[in-house]
């Protein structure tokens, strides 16, 4: 694929600041703000909420500061990140936008939007949740960085590999969702994660 000289997206040269051309074709998918999400984050933090406000007398009695440091501590934040969970939508959405020049990209979770060139990438990797592209952050670079695109933040996500085999210069390799042991595996880990942090916190 020959990129023109005037590449608005020639991130190998620093000279050259990054803006779109005119009439250029494109796809832009951005996340949904869903009001039901918002909802459901506040009434887990008013729920947490509810439990420090119901442990704090007995705790306070007991004059364990230790335990009482520890348990509202751990109440308290998780309510605040619940919280900032729901409200990160309206503050800073995930974009991404695909054009014949490259991909642009926002994450949900870290808001500065990254730029990568078609020329870049190396490897293309498609599934129904989450694309990873392989690409060489200097043109003469020999390593490889991954810019992962969980896509199911994103409002019309079923266009999203189609978009991308459209404007890829290379073959994508095509992947299949997680199985659902994988899901139930990941799933139990986490749990694990979070019984474990509990426990620290309880001793």
């Amino acid at each position: 694929m020959k990129v023109p000289e005037d590449d608005p997206y020639d991130v190998y040269n620093d000279d050259i600041p990054v803006q779109e051309s005119e009439g250029e074709s494109q796809d832009n998918f951005v996340e949904s703000k869903e009001p039901s999400e918002l909802l459901m984050c506040l009434i887990l933090a008013s729920a947490y909420l509810g439990l420090a406000k119901y442990c704090w007398t007995p705790l306070l009695l007991a004059k364990d500061w230790k335990l009482l440091v520890n348990i509202e501590g751990f109440f308290l934040a998780i309510a605040l990140l619940s919280i900032l969970i729901g409200l990160r939508p309206y503050l800073t959405p995930s974009a991404l936008q695909v054009s014949k020049f490259g991909i642009k990209y926002r994450g949900p979770y870290w808001p500065q939007r990254k730029t990568v060139n078609w020329r870049q990438v190396i490897k293309l990797y498609l599934s129904p949740e989450l694309i990873v592209v392989l690409y060489r952050p200097k043109e003469k670079s020999k390593r490889l960085w991954p810019l992962i695109i969980p896509i199911i933040y994103l409002a019309d996500r079923e266009r999203i590999a189609k978009v991308f085999i459209r404007y890829s210069p290379i073959q994508p390799v095509i992947l299949s969702s997680p199985a659902l042991i994988s899901r139930i595996v990941v799933l139990l880990g986490f749990l694990a994660v979070i019984i474990w942090v509990l426990e620290m916190l309880i001793q």
